[in-house]
């Protein structure tokens, strides 16, 4: 009888770290191109590109932010991002700091809807290295 409890309880630790797996897997987006995020409208995907300076928009009454994405090889996507305005999104766009930007392209509206964003901040208790605070919905 005890043995039966023991195999149980095994079973049901297994199963779990299973789940765990699984779920923790399918919360990993790598970073995809910005060709291939217009392509995948139904899917949630991952950019990484500098914020063109001079295009963000922020729109206090709606907490939407409106600006520019462009990526290593030059390509720009416009991105809109629901929420308060990350406090180190105006350092991003001036310094070409590179974010990370997740969420799905829009076709009809021609612009990519993040999200979640993740900013690289500088930090006076990590050096010049900086740190990463993210923005969003988890």
């Amino acid at each position: 009888m005890k043995h039966k409890g023991a195999i149980l309880g095994l079973v049901i630790i297994v199963a779990a770290l299973g789940f765990s797996a699984n779920a923790f897997k399918s919360s990993l987006i790598n970073y995809i191109p910005f060709a291939d995020a217009m392509k995948a409208t139904d899917a949630t995907v991952q950019v990484m590109g500098a914020p063109v300076e001079g295009t963000m928009i922020y729109d206090d009454a709606a907490h939407a932010m409106r600006f520019l994405l462009r990526d290593d090889q030059n390509q720009t996507l416009p991105v809109i991002y629901h929420g308060p305005k990350p406090e180190d999104m105006d350092s991003a766009s001036a310094k070409g700091t590179k974010i990370a930007v997740q969420g799905t392209y829009d076709p009809a509206q021609h612009q990519f809807v993040a999200d979640k964003l993740l900013v690289k901040c500088p930090s006076k208790y990590n050096g010049a290295g900086g740190q990463e605070r993210s923005y969003g919905s988890s």
